[in-house]
């Protein structure tokens, strides 16, 4: 094992060894013995052997003026005048008067002269000649200094920088700067931590944590640190709490990092004691905008350098009870734990190892929430850390969709008093706490939240508030108004149902003083309740409650909005419906009632299998079977404290389940059939409440069920014995009376 890491490492050795060598043989040897390197050894031979090409030149010319003198005109064969020359180099023609043509030998010793061509041209009438490169073109550094062109129109002047004797000196300069960028070019780019920093700046998010302290100081060497974090979307203040969290010797050490990861998910750190663990432990408390159902979990940062074995030992041993336990842990490709690692996607345990990589980007990236997400969703099972509220009001915002428009009605306007109406679990309770969260740090407007579990307002309220139990309405008023001095008061009153019915019973004498308290300014009021709260203020006229607020009916939710509630929480974990038009089955099947749509997913997750990212037509199908549903789907038989208003409801329910729908004048003209007085006020009423509970859903006359869901539970022969059975039964009552 150790020979298979040995031997990587002892290649990249050797070849750094034998590049260094090469760059070095290279360099001296064009310094010490320029003949020997190959870059260098053309420009010397050139120029020791330009003083032979010249000197021959300078025969030919020589031997061309004495032609010309003894004929009085250029002769017509240059070959019957040629200079006695041994071994010569040159090839010398005239392509027309007084212009000499010399071609130079192709002989490898001659440098880089081998192989050009020079042309000199005679001035008629003087002994002056000139020169200029022919073609392929001798190098501009080997002509003579005195050789001047001329001033004919074929005949181009060189720029002085052409005749620079120190070519060669400059080149081999040139070519020791190019060797030097392209080497820091590569070393760049092949460095371990500049390489892929500056090729994919985006992947320094996912550095590993050790690395950064090393991986900083050589940025800020090559000035790259700014341009560099700028290109992968990292600040320069997250950048060096990092680095700094990264430091071996680092003041605060794992409570530091433990804390800065914190911050940066907006969650409350405090050291944990009593922990047999190998390292620190930490509590965390998360805030309740969470979009998933994690209040806290524990945090565990093991003593650098133990065992894993130990690590993972103490961890099986440790009683975490139902606590998500987050593990810090080293895991990189620097050093590799695989067996924490293969703990923590064990989906068994309620362990999360968080590895170093993942800390890096937890740290630097812009979305340390969605990186905590896709932990806890790869590592544990997603119905542990369900995204949807099935039970209660809403708390979490990002669990909250829809009701923009009732919303707006409540928040954007003057303060005024509203009563909330509608069934059990269809988000009377989230719209209450949706207003109590907008409302929170009004300037001007002070809000609170008062769930009642039985008749008694005040006693609540007063407890509440930190008052005596026996404190009457108006002084808890007055008490708040102390309080909060110069802002106005919103109470939010919810499951008031009790309430009303015991105010109902003794003469509304709590239900007046509330409006009194409301019609002086002193306090605006937002009751929520089912059928007691909208018998009191729209049926009994004799009721403080009448006119006492607008109504604010609560049923189905948008059917945008349900498409969010069904697919965004999933998104933030990375998972999704295999389609849209899953979706749009599973909102048509709920009757975009909410708890309903959140009751669906959940069991959707229920039934993925581990592995699996994306809802099929199998998983919404064993949802829509499943006992979750069904159960939350019961209930509606008994929407009243009235025994006979019950019967009625359900005989309203079973004859719409065999019709497949139903009218006032149809119900009438069942209970007739069966020798029942239909009294029409009292079918008004079941119709109403009905409907009031999202059960039933109006179009035009008729009456049919507002949940899909609710039809395919009864069985036609199961619906006509359990109808004949109410009828018989209400029929029995009415001829008692």
């Amino acid at each position: 094992m150790f020979a298979d890491r040995l031997s990587p490492l002892l290649s990249k050795a050797v070849v750094r060894a034998v590049v260094i060598a090469a760059l070095t043989l290279f360099v001296g040897s064009a310094l010490l013995t320029p003949k020997l390197n190959p870059v260098t050894r053309g420009s010397v031979l050139g120029a020791e052997n330009a003083g032979i090409v010249w000197g021959e030149l300078v025969q030919w010319r020589v031997a061309m003026m004495q032609a010309h003198n003894e004929q009085d005109a250029w002769p017509q064969d240059i070959q019957k005048h040629a200079p006695p020359i041994g071994n010569p180099q040159l090839r010398v023609t005239s392509p027309k008067p007084y212009v000499l043509q010399a071609d130079i030998a192709q002989n490898p010793e001659l440098g880089k002269l081998a192989g050009t061509q020079v042309l000199v041209q005679l001035q008629p009438g003087t002994t002056t000649w000139s020169c200029r490169p022919g073609r392929p073109p001798i190098p501009a550094g080997y002509l003579p200094i005195n050789c001047l062109e001329g001033r004919a129109d074929d005949f181009m002047p060189l720029p002085p920088s052409e005749r620079d004797p120190f070519e060669g000196l400059r080149r081999l300069i040139y070519w020791c700067a190019g060797i030097f960028v392209a080497g820091a070019v590569v070393w760049v780019a092949r460095h371990p931590l500049l390489g892929p920093a500056q090729l994919q700046p985006a992947r320094l998010r996912r550095t590993p944590l050790a690395r950064l302290p090393r991986l900083d100081r050589l940025l800020g060497w090559t000035g790259r640190r700014e341009s560099t974090l700028l290109a992968a979307d990292i600040r320069l203040v997250d950048w060096r709490r990092a680095v700094l969290c990264a430091q071996p010797g680092a003041a605060d050490g794992a409570a530091g990092l433990v804390r800065a990861l914190a911050e940066r998910v907006s969650a409350r750190s405090q050291p944990s004691t009593g922990w047999a663990l190998p390292g620190q432990v930490f509590e965390w408390q998360f805030p309740p905008d969470l979009p998933v159902s994690l209040d806290r979990c524990l945090v565990f940062v093991p003593t650098p350098g133990v065992d894993e074995a130990t690590v993972l030992r103490q961890l099986r041993a440790a009683q975490t009870g139902s606590d998500v336990l987050l593990v810090l842990g080293e895991h990189s490709v620097d050093a590799p734990q695989p067996l924490l690692r293969a703990h923590g996607d064990d989906r068994a345990n309620l362990h999360v190892v968080v590895d170093s990589a993942s800390q890096t980007e937890w740290l630097v990236g812009g979305e340390a929430l969605q990186v905590l997400l896709r932990l806890l969703a790869a590592q544990l099972r997603i119905t542990r850390i369900s995204p949807y509220q099935t039970r209660g009001g809403v708390t979490r915002e990002g669990s909250f969709f829809g009701r923009a428009q009732l919303l707006a009605r409540v928040v954007s306007r003057e303060p005024a008093n509203y009563l909330v109406v509608g069934g059990r679990q269809l988000g009377k309770s989230s719209l209450l706490k949706a207003v109590q969260r907008r409302l929170q740090g009004h300037p001007h407007t002070v809000c609170h939240y008062v769930s009642l579990r039985d008749h008694r307002l005040a006693p609540r309220m007063a407890l509440q508030f930190g008052l005596p139990a026996n404190t009457p309405l108006e002084a808890i008023v007055d008490h708040l108004q102390a309080q909060y001095e110069g802002k106005r008061l919103v109470l939010l009153i919810d499951e008031a149902d009790l309430f009303f019915r015991d105010e109902s019973a003794h003469g509304y004498v709590q239900l007046s003083t509330l409006r009194a308290l409301s019609e002086e300014g002193r306090c605006w009021f937002m009751l929520a309740g089912f059928w007691d709260l909208y018998a009191t203020a729209v049926l009994d006229y004799q009721s403080p409650l009448r006119n006492f607020g607008e109504v604010l009916a609560i049923g189905g939710l948008e059917r945008a909005a349900c498409r969010e509630l069904a697919t965004e929480p999933l998104r933030k974990l990375r998972l999704g419906f295999a389609s849209d038009t899953l979706v749009e089955k599973l909102v048509d099947a709920s009757g975009q009632r909410a708890n309903l749509v959140a009751i669906l997913c959940q069991e959707c997750l229920e039934a993925l299998q581990p592995g699996e990212r994306a809802i099929e037509p199998r998983h919404l199908a064993q949802a829509l079977g499943s006992q979750a549903v069904q159960d939350a789907l019961a209930g509606w038989g008994r929407l009243s404290h009235d025994d006979a208003a019950c019967r009625l409801d359900r005989i309203v329910v079973y004859h719409t389940a065999q019709a497949g729908h139903s009218s006032l004048l149809a119900l009438s003209h069942l209970l007739q059939s069966h020798g029942i007085a239909g009294d029409a006020q009292a079918l008004r009423q079941s119709l109403a409440r009905l409907q009031l509970a999202y059960v039933l859903r109006k179009h035009e006359a008729e009456y049919r069920f507002a949940i899909p869901l609710l039809q395919d539970q009864f069985e036609p022969a199961e619906v006509e014995l359990l109808l004949h059975q109410e009828l018989a039964v209400l029929a029995r009552g009415a001829m008692r009376i």
